[in-house]
């Protein structure tokens, strides 16, 4: 096979091959460019050299794969410990995340490795350290994966928990939760607990992990409950202003009233359409007073009127039918219209 020189060091040169690949030869007198003919045995270097490297590359990568977490497995028994796990689904760090998970993990005996048996032996060191008893039956497990296997393995271990007489929970934890529990270095479930206090009185994160750095997650549930109550009680208790009553009130004696009066039905053909008809008030009251005609009935044929209707408008305001009568030859609407004088 034959190759490029393509640099020199001293008595060992570097060639580029026609495969892409390069070997190193000893230096013949070569010059940089020129063209050589390999020997088997440099063929057979230049493998094992590129072999080597690609080893090399692959288990840089591959250490790189196994030690870096993918997935997350939190147990809060308090004692409350984080598993980190890895794309292979394989335990790589048992991290302790309060004193009672220290004093545990240091008395114990919890190796890495697969996810069932981690768990398996976290409960049944708690169980030997009194942290699960009669009093105290509930591990609560949350789970920070996009692996659909691992969850499966986390559902069947945590059933196989619960058949030991013990109330095992398990949560869904989304990428914030799980990055907000890895930055204060706290549990899924006093992530929670802190979270729900917020809700009920306020503050941000750090200044109630801070406030409430002394008590548990259920002292700290024990609190929000209490409050509930109180705030429950406080509306019972308190009394309701009543609604004022809307409907026939009695007013008072010295609060005038006024009297709405209601306009009567002024749409009888013939007649005239007065708000106040019926009274003889004055006639400059009645000076929109509006008469209806049909044309059909013997109106007049200068105003439109029917006498009848005249003769009402004389007799209950004479000046108004006077004023009828006086601009009779003004412009008018057709018979079948409304005069408005």
């Amino acid at each position: 096979m034959q190759g490029v020189v393509m640099e020199i060091k001293e008595d060992r040169c570097v060639v580029l091959k026609k495969d892409g690949t390069f070997a190193e030869i000893p230096n013949r007198n070569y010059t940089v460019g020129q063209t050589v003919t390999l020997s088997r045995s440099a063929v057979r270097r230049s493998l094992s050299l590129a072999a080597c490297l690609a080893v090399v590359c692959l288990a840089g990568a591959g250490y790189h794969l196994y030690f870096t977490p993918a997935s997350y497995i939190y147990l809060d028994i308090n004692p409350s410990i984080r598993l980190d796990l890895n794309c292979f689904e394989r335990v790589i760090d048992v991290v302790p995340l309060n004193e009672d998970a220290e004093t545990l993990l240091a008395d114990s005996t919890i190796g890495k490795g697969k996810v069932s048996d981690c768990m398996s032996a976290i409960v049944s060191a708690c169980r030997e350290q009194n942290y699960l008893n009669e009093d105290n039956t509930d591990v609560e497990v949350s789970v920070r994966t996009d692996n659909a296997r691992l969850e499966t393995v986390v559902e069947d271990t945590s059933s196989a928990i619960q058949q030991e007489n013990l109330e095992v929970s398990v949560y869904q934890m989304d990428e914030s939760e799980n990055e907000s529990a890895i930055e204060h270095h706290i549990s899924a479930k006093r992530l929670r607990a802190v979270r729900a206090y917020i809700e009920q009185f306020g503050g941000t994160l750090e200044e109630n992990l801070q406030q409430l750095q002394g008590l548990s997650s259920d002292e700290i549930y024990q609190k929000i409950r209490e409050a509930r109550r109180t705030a429950s009680a406080q509306e019972q208790t308190t009394p309701h202003k009543p609604t004022p009553k809307t409907g026939n009130t009695v007013p008072s004696a010295s609060a005038p009233t006024t009297e709405k009066q209601e306009t009567p039905n002024t749409q009888t053909t013939g007649e005239t359409l007065c708000a106040d008809r019926n009274t003889r008030a004055e006639p400059e009251r009645h000076a929109e007073c509006r008469i209806r005609a049909d044309g059909k009935t013997g109106a007049d044929p200068q105003t439109g009127v029917r006498p009848s209707a005249f003769r009402q408008t004389a007799g209950r305001h004479p000046r108004l039918y006077r004023a009828v009568r006086r601009h009779a030859g003004a412009k008018r609407e057709t018979a079948a219209g409304r005069i408005l004088v």
